[in-house]
């Protein structure tokens, strides 16, 4: 029996189709699925690890000792981190370090990585980077100095999990002992720093208690946040470990997600093709059987066993593909994965058995079901049977359980909403336009007897079944969409997200520079530096404390991000002109000898805070309160690395507010104006970016990369889909053929209405095509993915030339087979 159905199987083009389609629709799903799922596991189980603890309070100011006192008081264990940047210096060079003072009980949960063993950080001893090792030529032994203290470096920082991605951690890591910190004399009045205590269970109690424990406490000290009114507390559990990697994991599982739902889109489109194809060829063999006394019931057994084997070995062979591909991700993101991942669970191979499984029937039970329908005499004259209750209840269970499908696939409603609806949409639309335009100009041109007879014969044909002109310029459509929305995708989307990595923007900033030291930055600047571009604006700390004259609190917002803006001290400036890449996009700028209570805000931060134009601000500096009017709200592209700020007023304003000056500057490799500076003023701290850009520019790739190979799989798939299209649309013509060719027919007159006929239905299908996925891609992009990119106009174009192509070398192809086989042949072998 098996001998049998695995020549039945591979005897059947069709059931060859269905398994290549299954195959690479469960290879990408499942490799996202393998991905997500041991990066899910990584989080969970590593949670605790990724923030060194059970919770944190995290703070810009150092940690109140009442906070401390409490934690020993209910048994907890504590340990406390100080994180800034700074400057590092071995002999006559100077880097930028991050520098991070830490107790003796840190870390609290898990351990770090070292690459000589070392347990106990000792005081006039520091952990750094192999990075910066490399970069300064600095062995084990040797010592550096970090501000007015020497340091002996004793051992290099393999890994550290709790150093996560913000714009502090970016430079090499350099760690000290938190009691040689005061020596250093490197934080003075006004300078940033993040301040962390960790809190974590005591060591005989279990995790789970541990974590009761430390629940309390958390309670008990964001109950003192909020009565106290503390402004820059904040509390973090371990579901905010890493936050900026699993931003940047969670973009690419979006286009990794969308290039499966994609794929899922494509094999749906070339299961139920193929599904007709089968049914149509099988229906006259099932006809007679029916007039041998075969039942309903073992017609659809002899052919949904091969269906069922297809499912199940392409699912299988899927799940394989899929486990290859995933460990081609997590090679290809090696340095941004960078620990040791679980082994996958069970589940993502029950998955892909169930994606195979429900794909298959979904999109061919319908048709098997309408083959069992079929009486003799129906399928000998080619008419279809009536479509029953049972086939109408199929086919909806066939694509209710595909919607579920897409919506489980993606784990983003927004996403598969989008995609689902864009096919909807198109099918609407391909069938609606096609149906109009093939009727109307089959009136249009059917009569014209100038016309070629070929012509008039395919306009008449139009006009007398345009329902078949609009069915093959849906399916046409549809295939073609999924590929071109593929490769608008693969070239504009992946292109723009690339893009975000500045090119010749700033590489330097200079902070901390003080009033009185301002002018002799710019002279050594304007002395070493052939391009005079360079931001320099005043940088003043403060916090909103009031709108129109109401005392706001984090309590006032839902959102995490609008009651960290309110919580933090954020950067403010002032300026009589617009600054570079800014945007007025609602009210005016100030104007000189306005009123000097003006405010400007960047229209991020008018949206989530809720601000309007007209609003009366009133912003803490330093014990001072100013107020100022909103009169402009600006738009700031924040990817051009160059100074922003969220809030400016015109110089009158904040002057005489205590500030010191930044300025964002390039230079190029083989210059040492950074070193120049900093040897003249030893307090400047400079911000090489240059190194922060590579990494970032190195993630994308690695990213990209990943994204590529399965858009690869992807666009094959696609293009199998449309092979299976126009082979439909060539069979339906071959009987045709043969019967017009024993009526008389040319081969000229056939080639003619092919031409006509095809050509007219591959512009029409690759216009509309493009024109959706042109607007599907941009819709995303800007909606569903936060890629800014404009619309992608050039993709309708290349749909319809590609429409008109693929169409006219399918007519082509069906000449040649039609001219090189007899009719008698085509009409014994229907």
């Amino acid at each position: 029996m098996s001998n049998s159905i695995y020549r039945r199987i591979t005897g059947s083009r069709e059931l060859v189709w269905l398994f290549c389609a299954l195959v690479l629709s469960v290879t990408a799903l499942t490799s996202v699925t393998f991905l997500s799922d041991r990066l899910a596991q990584t989080f969970e189980n590593n949670a605790l690890e990724l923030i060194a603890s059970d919770a944190i309070i995290r703070s810009d100011k150092p940690i109140r000792p009442v906070f401390l006192e409490k934690a020993l008081a209910d048994g907890l264990r504590i340990g406390q981190t100080t994180v800034f940047p700074t400057m590092a210096q071995f002999g006559e060079q100077a880097k930028l370090v991050s520098l991070k003072a830490v107790s003796s009980s840190y870390p609290l949960r898990g351990m770090l990585r070292l690459k000589n063993g070392s347990i106990v950080l000792q005081r006039g001893q520091v952990w750094i980077d192999p990075q910066l090792a490399k970069i300064l030529h600095i062995e084990i032994g040797d010592k550096i100095q970090l501000g007015e203290v020497k340091f002996t470096v004793s051992d290099f920082i393999d890994r550290e999990l709790d150093r996560g991605a913000s714009f502090m951690n970016f430079s090499p890591r350099v760690m000290m002992h938190a009691d040689d910190l005061a020596a250093t004399k490197l934080l003075g009045l006004g300078s940033r720093a993040s301040y962390r205590l960790l809190l974590a269970g005591s060591a005989d109690m279990s995790l789970k208690q541990a974590q009761v424990n430390v629940k309390k406490y958390t309670e008990w000290a964001l109950n003192l946040i909020e009565k106290e009114d503390l402004r820059g507390v904040q509390i973090e559990g371990m579901e905010n470990g890493q936050p900026l990697m699993r931003k940047t994991l969670d973009q690419a599982n979006r286009f990794l997600s969308l290039v499966a739902l994609l794929t899922a889109m494509i094999a749906a489109v070339g299961i139920a093709l193929t599904s007709q194809r089968y049914v149509e060829r099988q229906s006259i063999t099932a006809a007679v059987w029916r007039c041998f006394g075969a039942s309903r019931g073992q017609i659809l057994w002899s052919h949904a066993k091969h269906f069922i084997v297809v499912a199940i070995l392409g699912g299988l062979l899927g799940v394989l593909f899929g486990w290859v591909f995933h460990e081609l991700f997590i090679w290809g993101m090696r340095n941004l994965i960078d620990q040791d991942l679980p082994s996958p669970s069970w589940w993502p191979v029950w998955w892909g058995l169930l994606v195979s499984i429900t794909l298959l029937f979904g999109f061919s039970g319908p048709p098997l079901l309408a083959l069992t329908q079929v009486s003799p005499l129906q399928a000998l004259r080619s008419v279809g049977g009536k479509r029953t209750l049972g086939y109408i209840t199929t086919v909806l269970f066939g694509l209710g359980s595909y919607v579920v499908l897409l919506f489980w696939i993606a784990q983003n409603f927004k996403l598969a909403g989008i995609i689902l609806g864009a096919f909807i949409g198109g099918v609407i639309l391909f069938g609606g336009v096609g149906y109009f335009l093939a009727r109307y100009l089959g009136e249009l041109f059917g009569n014209r007897v100038r016309l070629p007879a070929g012509i008039r014969f395919a306009a008449q044909r139009f006009k007398g079944k345009p329902q078949f002109a609009a069915q093959q310029i849906t399916t046409l459509a549809v295939a073609m969409m999924a590929l071109l929305l593929l490769i608008v995708l693969q070239i504009d989307v992946l292109g723009a997200w690339r893009s975000s990595i500045p090119q010749n923007s700033p590489n330097r900033f200079l902070l901390n520079i003080q009033p009185d030291q301002k002018e002799g930055v710019l002279d050594l600047l304007t002395a070493n530096q052939a391009q005079l571009d360079f931001d320099l604006y005043p940088m003043i700390r403060g916090r909103l404390v009031r709108i129109n004259q109401r005392e706001v609190s984090s309590k006032d917002y839902q959102a995490d991000n609008a009651k960290r803006l309110i919580d933090r001290e954020f950067n403010l400036s002032y300026a009589d002109k617009v600054p570079q890449k800014n945007q007025i996009v609602d009210g005016v700028w100030f104007s000189p000898g306005g009123d000097i209570k003006q405010v400007s805000i960047e229209s991020g931060l008018m949206k989530t805070l809720q601000l309007r134009l007209g609003d009366v601000l009133e912003f803490d500096v330093a014990g001072l309160r100013y107020e100022a009017k909103i009169t402009s709200v600006r738009k700031l592209d924040w990817n051009t690395m160059r100074v922003n700020f969220f809030a400016m007023t015109p110089s009158e304003l904040l002057s005489d507010a205590p500030q010191s000056w930044i300025v964002a500057y390039r230079q190029e490799q083989n210059q040492r104006m950074d070193m120049n500076i900093i040897a003249a003023y030893p307090n400047i701290t400079v911000v090489d970016t240059e190194q922060s850009l590579a990494q970032a520019s190195s993630v994308l790739m690695q990213l990209v990369f990943a994204i590529q190979i399965l858009f690869l799989l992807t666009l094959i798939a696609g293009l199998l889909v449309l092979l299976i299209v126009l082979a439909g649309v060539q069979d339906r013509r071959v009987r045709e053929a043969a019967v017009l060719k024993t009526m008389g027919a040319s081969q000229a007159f056939l080639a003619r209405t092919w031409l006509v006929e095809f050509v007219f239905c591959g512009g029409v299908g690759g216009l509309l095509s493009g024109l959706c996925a042109s607007m599907t891609a941009w819709f995303l992009a800007n909606n569903a993915l936060e890629i800014s990119m404009p619309f992608p106009a050039w993709i309708i174009l290349l749909g319809f030339v590609m429409g008109v192509i693929l169409s006219g070398l399918s007519s082509w192809f069906l000449h040649v087979k039609i001219f090189k086989v007899s009719p008698v042949h085509i009409l014994q072998t229907n």
